[in-house]
């Protein structure tokens, strides 16, 4: 399986040859790497010249590619599309879901996501987690009783001191950067495994694309949050906004990070696609229990 993540933010043209991802810096000595190992590749810088081989050897070989904004936060991602031999068929039927079957899956990722927001505030030695805890064995189909925000409430309250999701801080620059990285990710996996990304389980805004992306990244959340977490314990930079080009090397690493899934050790990465490829599956059978879901690795000690 794939497992490079490679960072361009210098000036440089990017190739492909003898299937090798070719990397020219106008400054500084250039760099090969074969393209069967990479997994991700994130354009900062806004001077990169690009061949159309390349893009094309990257999708063949299933990696995504991000472009970044003026605020070097990923807004635009570039993945293989309708690889998947059975796409019409799932397709199909994943536009024929029904309602019990979206609420169903959807009451899935809820209690996932607050049971791993649980184990991320007892890895931070919170006493909230048992809230959390008790919170992911209530939710109902659909989420119908809004534990989801319940449960944020207390997360974020707990998470950090004097903090909130719309406040400009290192802080939510870190998650922000983290989510995006997360979420281009999880929508390559989702169109690896014949789903449409724009047909969504909870989420359903007819102007987003990616709508199911959003709803299979919450259980995700919570690994970004716990290495923002961390950075920001040993962080010189508390006090400032942006994010240093180390911020980001070390944001970028939590897709290669272990989880478990489906019996399984795996890095995150490899877990969405996990996922994905089981909501494909629960799809065709209609039967939501087939849904797989990554949690943290409970130390043994």
């Amino acid at each position: 399986m794939s497992w490079r993540i490679i960072l361009v933010a210098n000036p440089c043209k990017l190739s492909v040859k003898d299937k090798q991802f070719l990397y020219e810096p106008v400054e500084g000595e250039k760099v090969s790497v074969p393209i069967e190992d990479i997994s991700v590749v994130i354009l900062e810088t806004k001077y990169a010249t690009l061949t159309s081989a390349l893009l094309a050897a990257l999708a063949e070989s299933g990696a995504v590619l991000f472009s970044c904004a003026e605020n070097h936060i990923p807004s635009g991602a570039f993945f293989p599309f309708h690889k998947h031999s059975r796409y019409s068929e799932i397709a199909s039927l994943q536009k024929d879901w029904t309602e019990p079957f979206k609420k169903r899956v959807w009451q899935e990722i809820v209690k996932r996501k607050i049971a791993n927001q649980a184990h991320a505030l007892k890895l931070m030695a919170s006493a909230s987690h048992e809230k959390l805890e008790l919170l992911s064995t209530r939710v109902q189909s659909g989420d119908s009783e809004c534990h989801e925000a319940l449960a944020a409430r207390i997360y974020w309250e707990s998470l950090f001191d004097d903090f909130t999701r719309e406040k400009e801080d290192w802080r939510n620059s870190c998650l922000n950067y983290g989510y995006a990285i997360l979420r281009g990710a999880v929508a390559r996996s989702i169109v690896s495994a014949g789903l449409l990304p724009c047909f969504g389980l909870n989420h359903a805004n007819g102007l987003n694309s990616f709508n199911l992306a959003d709803d299979l990244i919450e259980p995700f959340r919570p690994f970004v949050d716990v290495k923002a977490y961390n950075m920001f314990k040993t962080s010189e930079c508390r006090e400032k906004i942006d994010l240093t080009p180390k911020d980001k090397q070390e944001l970028v690493k939590v897709l290669t990070e272990l989880c478990f899934i489906a019996g399984e050790k795996t890095s995150i990465i490899n877990a969405s696609d996990t996922l994905a490829f089981s909501l494909a599956g629960a799809t065709r059978s209609k039967d939501y229990k087939e849904i797989k879901l990554p949690k943290f690795i409970i130390d043994e000690n």
